[in-house]
C-alpha cells in the first residue's frame, strides 16, 4: 500500500477521492466505490499499489490505443477494483473483485519485464487505471526513462 496522491484532506479526518469521476468522500475506515482506496487515519492509500491481478504481452492492436504505434506489442498489466459497475464487463472477475491481492511487484519489475519480453511498451488494462494512477504512474516515468512507452506517459510530457 502507499499513500495517494490524487485527494483532498479535510480537516474532521474525511477525504475526497479525486482519481476518478465518482470523487468519493471517504470517513476514516471506509474504502471507495472501486474498492482500493481507503480512507486510513485521515489518508487517502492505494491499497493495491504494487499488486498486479493479471499481466499479458499483446498486440497494441487489441487495446484502445490501436491507431498509436500500429504493430507495436506491449506489457498489459492491471489490479484488481474498478470505478465502474459494468454488467457487460468481460473482466468482472479482476474488476469486480474487492478482496486485497495480487502478484507483489515493482515499477522497476514491470518495466524489467517488458524489456525482457521485447515489447515497446506498456499498457493498463483489464479494469480502469485511473484507480491506481498513482502505480501507473511510476511504472509509467520508470518506463518512459528506459526508452519504452506507456499509455500514462502519452499523456504527460515528463
Amino acid at each position: 500500500m502507499k499513500e495517494a496522491t490524487l485527494y483532498k484532506a479535510f480537516q474532521d479526518g474525511r477525504v475526497e477521492c479525486t482519481a476518478c469521476a465518482r470523487r468519493c468522500k471517504l470517513s476514516d475506515g471506509q474504502y471507495g466505490f472501486c474498492g482500493v482506496r481507503w480512507n486510513l487515519g485521515g489518508k487517502l492509500y492505494l491499497m493495491v499499489y504494487g499488486k498486479i491481478s493479471a499481466i499479458a504481452v499483446d498486440p497494441i492492436e487489441k487495446k484502445p490505443l490501436y491507431h498509436f504505434n500500429p504493430g507495436s506489442m506491449v506489457l498489459s498489466f492491471s489490479t484488481y477494483g474498478c470505478s465502474w459497475a459494468c454488467q457487460y464487463c468481460q473482466n468482472f472477475d479482476i474488476s469486480q473483485r474487492r478482496v486485497l491481492e495480487g502478484f507483489e511487484v515493482t515499477p522497476e519489475k514491470i518495466v524489467e519485464l517488458a524489456e525482457t519480453y521485447g515489447t515497446q511498451g506498456i499498457t493498463y488494462t483489464y479494469n480502469e487505471p485511473s484507480i491506481f494512477a498513482e502505480f501507473a504512474y511510476d511504472v509509467g516515468i520508470l518506463a518512459r526513462k528506459r526508452g519504452g512507452y506507456s499509455t500514462h506517459s502519452l499523456l504527460t510530457d515528463t
